[in-house]
């Protein structure tokens, strides 16, 4: 008989048990980071905040693409960062029923700060790897993702 310890062992053998197991303590761990520093949006929030960063004016749909959220999950991230004054909707000059995202001054403000924190909880993650081992682990993370792509049906 199989000891607890040993199904441990055999389970972090597997890359899609590694995948999520790392999803869900990134997500934790970077939550934490968020409340440890008072902020009243999560990070799944600042991802959209750090999209429009880049990119200001996006289309809804585009946001859902880039940062691989669902229509339902972005507009509900959306609507959150709308009450809370970080993003707000304006029409389409050539589509008045369809609306660009844009971030206020208020996002702008606080960004450096959730960059920071964003930044330091991600030097925590890669602590103890060398840069040519992080390199490694994304492209095999890509060759793995692009496997997948072709596989999936979407709809975003």
């Amino acid at each position: 008989m199989k000891t607890i310890k040993a199904e441990v062992e055999n389970y972090r053998k597997l890359p899609g048990a590694m995948l999520v197991a790392t999803g869900i303590y990134t997500r934790i761990y970077s939550r934490q980071c968020f409340k440890n520093n008072n902020f009243d949006i999560t990070p799944e929030q600042f991802v959209v905040i750090e999209v429009l960063m880049h990119h200001d004016g996006l289309y809804q749909r585009q946001l859902s693409e880039i940062t691989l959220k669902d229509r339902p999950n972005i507009t509900r991230i959306i609507n959150i960062l709308e009450e809370g004054g970080y993003v707000e909707r304006r029409s389409d000059k050539n589509k008045r029923k369809v609306f660009k995202i844009y971030l206020t001054q208020k996002a702008k403000d606080i960004f450096p700060k959730l960059a920071q924190v964003t930044s330091q909880y991600r030097k925590v993650m890669t602590s103890g790897i060398e840069d040519n081992e992080l390199q490694i682990c994304l492209r095999v993370l890509n060759k793995v993702l692009n496997n997948l792509l072709d596989k999936v049906e979407m709809s975003l």
